[in-house]
């Protein structure tokens, strides 16, 4: 879990990612690029690399957070 923890807040756009997808749901990455005030590139790989480490998913060109995001959100909840 720590290095997940740690994998989120080494680059703020992962971190931004994750906390939009968990305060306003499944989204394309457009979206989530105009919530964050991101550009759609930056965002997208973000959302690349997150999926990767099975915190993230695409479905139908909608991404959310998995179990394993939400477990990590929580936890970086709780020491912020």
């Amino acid at each position: 879990m720590e290095e997940l923890i740690g994998f989120v807040l080494g680059s703020k756009p992962r971190g931004k990612a994750m906390e939009l997808l968990e305060s306003k749901g499944a989204m394309p990455s457009k979206k989530v690029a105009k919530f964050g005030h991101m550009t759609k590139p930056t965002i997208e790989r973000a959302l690349k690399e997150t999926a990767e480490k099975g915190l993230v998913e695409e479905s139908d060109d909608q991404w959310k957070l998995t179990d394993l995001g939400l477990e990590v959100q929580k936890e970086l909840k709780k020491r912020t």
